[in-house]
């Protein structure tokens, strides 16, 4: 696989955008240095996209999911790179049948292997929630599909206390959802046997709700978040909902703003100090066209305690997501947009906050003339940063995936 480190590779100039009245990369100049550090991009002849990684806590090393195309416009399936701890590849498996398939979450389970979760149009009943387990190696132990007759997406899982794993993602199967698009909730058992599935809606009025990710509380049960799309009822909200450990609605809430036209929640994260955070993507009335990121943090009730935005010039495919430090930080990764003399192009991005929302740094990542997305990110047992997203830079196709390591103060060594 082509490896990012045999280009010279420049940190891009902090980003310039805001969080109250201060730049998140106030007084950042041009690092200019070639990282010793990794920056690796893996693709094939068509679009590949990186949506997840994870820490691999066996070997120190890293486990990637996402979707590959070795076509352009060809079929896709999801698509699992497993590397060591500088990024480079040990293996590399393709899972799917003739639809196609992507991967949006992968976690490494107690057992010393991985599961890897999704959708598929190739097994069951039009779009199925995918889930596939394999060994450290990459050998498939079992892969199975979840849900009804129409549209069923998993786009998070968590392996749960007393064994077993919780997905979360959203379905409009009858059976399941309410009639529209609902929060969808499966739990499995350790061979992928489902025990329970729990659809949330509001069958009341025409919305439509979707869930990104999922947390177990210290009770076993669940805090999911998404949004809610209200349509002509009102705007696109953030949605927290907490249930109990057989995935019953135990409360919701909704975030609306004055002004505010999307908001999705896309990432939640517990620290070791206790404190919850929510991490979104937002835009507004005074922007329509500009989505920024925001962090809030909140209690397990889901009162919320501060929320900070940041002024960053994202696009309605970027994502911003979030991810906890051993030490209580936040360490937020996304894309931001500017005009260049070539055009205009995008940047991935990291920015990390103390537990009061103040920035520690920030820093941009990727080429002056070509785009870079940053997708999801975590903190490895040395507290060095790892994130993944897709790039277009650095001899890629058009777009492949693209993993950065740096050190905690996210830069590359």
């Amino acid at each position: 696989m082509p490896k990012l480190n045999k280009y010279y590779y420049k940190f891009l100039i902090g980003l310039l955008f805001l969080l109250s009245c201060e730049d998140i990369g106030k007084g950042y100049n041009w690092r200019g240095e070639t990282p010793p550090g990794f920056s690796r991009r893996f693709g094939t002849q068509g679009y590949d996209y990186g949506w997840n990684a994870a820490h691999s806590p066996f070997d120190d090393g890293i486990i990637v999911v996402g979707t590959r195309s070795p076509q352009i416009n060809g079929q896709t399936d999801l698509w699992a790179i497993k590397t060591n701890a500088r990024g480079l590849v040990e293996w590399h498996k393709s899972f799917g049948g003739d639809g196609n398939e992507d991967g949006y979450d992968v976690i490494a389970t107690s057992d010393g292997g991985f599961l890897f979760v999704g959708h598929t149009w190739s097994f069951g009943n039009e779009q199925q929630v995918y889930a596939v387990k394999t060994d450290f190696h990459g050998n498939t132990m079992w892969e199975k599909t979840y849900g009804g007759g129409m549209w069923d997406v998993g786009e998070a899982v968590i392996e749960i206390k007393g064994g077993g794993y919780v997905i979360a993602g959203h379905s409009n199967s009858p059976g399941i959802s309410s009639g529209n698009t609902d929060v969808y909730l499966i739990k499995i058992d350790q061979e992928g046997n489902m025990i329970w599935q729990k659809g949330h809606g509001n069958p009341a009025f025409p919305n439509h709700e979707w869930a990104y990710d999922i947390i177990q509380l210290p009770d076993e049960g669940f805090l999911a978040v998404g949004s809610r799309n209200r349509y002509s009822q009102g705007s696109k909200n953030g949605l927290v909902l907490r249930t109990d450990k057989e995935g019953k609605l135990l409360w919701e809430k909704e975030f609306l703003e004055e002004g505010q036209m999307e908001e999705t929640i896309y990432s939640i994260l517990n620290t070791n100090n206790g404190n919850y955070y929510i991490c979104s993507t937002a835009n507004s009335l005074a922007e329509p066209g500009v989505y920024q990121p925001k962090i809030a943090k909140m209690d397990m009730e889901g009162n919320i305690d501060w929320q900070r935005s940041f002024a960053a010039n994202g696009k309605s495919y970027h994502r911003f997501s979030a991810a906890e430090t051993e030490k209580g930080d936040i360490v937020l990764v996304g894309s931001s947009g500017r005009q260049v003399a070539t055009g205009y192009d995008e940047d991935a991005f990291m920015v990390r906050i103390d537990d009061k929302g103040n920035i520690i740094w920030s820093y941009a990542y990727g080429t002056y003339d070509n785009d870079d997305w940053g997708w999801s990110v975590f903190e490895t047992a040395q507290n060095n940063l790892v994130f993944v997203g897709s790039t277009k830079s650095f001899g890629a196709s058009l777009f492949d995936i693209y993993l950065v390591g740096t050190n905690a103060e996210g830069i590359s060594q």
